[in-house]
Parts: structure tokens; sequence; C-alpha cells
């Protein structure tokens, strides 16, 4: 998936939103957002080019903030940019991935427990589905729709058993939700799992699509 520097992929606006992140400028193939408690500060991007890097950090709102700044590159990782950052007092804190899957392609429908219940509830910025088991939340999936596509919120699962099946629950019901919306295209960002920084284990229909590299400093 090709980035270029003048613009963003729209899902990447939609991923701010959907972790709950206030967008406070996007101009120049950077997305700028908020924590929405304020706790960090973060620029998204394409890997900047030679000399960009002094360009990047320059273009922080010192005073919309306090806490942590964060940096996160779309696309495979430049050595010599994460180089300089690491050597401006910068630490690599997170690689994730963006998946990519034909709606079509993904499972839609799977079964739960007889003590299990899923839930939908709409919410300005996304979707939620929860699922319960005796009573208790035991995962959460969010979902946002775009125009074209898509994007869905890695789940979060807080049940100590029938963890996969929780999972695989929540992303057939999101996939399913994007299906009736006649949205073709799926996206969702989740951890990297190799050295490669790729994702190996992964549901059937999902591949991966580019990288998220993010660098953090206090």
């Amino acid at each position: 998936m090709p980035f270029k520097p003048s613009s963003l992929p729209r899902w990447v606006h939609a991923f701010a939103l959907l972790r709950d992140r206030t967008v406070t400028r996007e101009d120049s193939g950077r997305l700028h957002s908020v924590a929405e408690d304020g706790s960090n500060y973060e620029i998204t991007c394409a890997w900047p080019g030679t000399g960009g890097i002094a360009s990047l950090l320059g273009d922080f709102d010192g005073s919309s903030h306090q806490g942590q700044t964060r940096l996160t590159f779309l696309g495979t990782p430049d050595e010599s940019a994460g180089r300089e950052l690491v050597g401006r007092g910068w630490s690599l804190s997170d690689r994730r991935v963006l998946l990519a899957a034909l709606a079509n392609d993904v499972e839609q429908v799977v079964s739960l427990p007889e003590t299990a219940t899923l839930f939908e509830a709409p919410m300005a910025d996304y979707d939620v589905v929860e699922i319960a088991d005796f009573d208790s939340t035991a995962g959460r999936g969010r979902i946002r729709f775009g125009e074209d596509f898509a994007l869905l919120g890695d789940p979060s699962i807080t049940a100590t058993s029938n963890i996969e099946q929780f999972r695989a629950a929540i992303l057939a019901n999101l996939a399913a939700a994007a299906a009736r919306q006649g949205l073709p295209v799926l996206f969702m960002v989740t951890s990297a799992d190799t050295a490669t920084g790729i994702r190996a284990e992964r549901a059937a229909g999902w591949s991966n699509a580019t990288q998220l590299t993010t660098f953090t400093r206090a």
C-alpha cells in the first residue's frame, strides 16, 4: 500500500476516532491528535525523507498538551530515520500492523457458549459490540464505517476462558455489520507478532497491508 507525503489514507483519521482521540490538525500528510484525557499528543504520518525528522519534530505544538508525545509512522520502517530519533532521545515503543480483508472473505458467523450473549450499541464515532458471559463482560470490539471501508478495532478480551471463541465472535459480528452496510473492504490495526514487524497469526481472509511504528518521548 503506497503512501504519498502529501496525503494520508482515510483509515488513519478513522483510527484516531476509534481510539477516542481528538483530531486537532490534518494537513501536509500529517494527522495530529490528542488522547481523550490529554495524556499524549501524537503525529501520524509516512516516514519522512532525508532531513525530514527535524521538520517533523518542529511541527509539535507543545502548548496544546502535557505528558507524552508520540510519532507513528506508516509503511516499511526507515532504519536511518529511526536511529536519528533514538539519537534525539526518542524510544521505539510500539510496532503494529494494518490488516486488510474483503468482507466476503472473512467469517461472519461464530457461535457462542450458551452462557454468553452479544450486544451491539451505536456510539458517536463508532459502534460497539460487547459479549457478556454469566452476566460479566467477556470482551468488546469497535467498528467505524467509512465511505467504502470499515475499520475494526482489535477486540479486547477480558475473559479467562473461551478467549479465541469470543475474539472470533466479535470479529465475525463486526465483519457482518460492515457487509450489511455494503462496505466491501475491512481494515484492522493489531500488534505485530514477528521480528520483521508483521502479523503471522491472523484469521482466514486477512493479510498484512502496512506497518505502523511508534516512537515516544516523555
